[in-house]
């Protein structure tokens, strides 16, 4: 699915049109803190304001039956925003403090 905005280039004052490719991302990993601190956390206000900048919404945040240590989350948003900020080892301290066990998490990316 691609997104359009419209924009106004000031120098112009025309207005263009922009394609934005949308990112399905799904991470599935294990957890160093219980499922219902790692949904607060993700869930807080701050959290929530940040993936607002990013233009990247959470639609889903999941608990295995089988491994109640193990999450899913799956986020849609612009192409590559989330993959590169999970794959900066700058971010990994922030991911993990959350309970998100960095190492060993599975990533599945699609786009429309």
């Amino acid at each position: 699915m691609n997104y359009f905005f419209l924009q106004k280039d000031l120098k112009s004052k025309k207005h263009l049109i922009t394609a934005m490719t949308i990112e399905t991302t799904i991470l599935d990993f294990q957890l160093s803190n219980t499922f219902e601190q790692y949904e607060s956390y993700m869930n807080a206000e701050e959290q929530q304001s940040m993936f607002k900048e990013m233009g990247v919404k959470t639609f889903y945040i999941g608990k295995s039956l089988d491994d109640p240590q193990r999450a899913t989350v799956i986020f849609q948003g612009p192409e590559n925003v989330l993959y590169d900020i999970f794959m900066n080892p700058e971010t990994k301290p922030i991911v993990e403090a959350s309970g998100h066990i960095y190492a060993g998490t599975k990533i599945t990316r699609w786009i429309s």
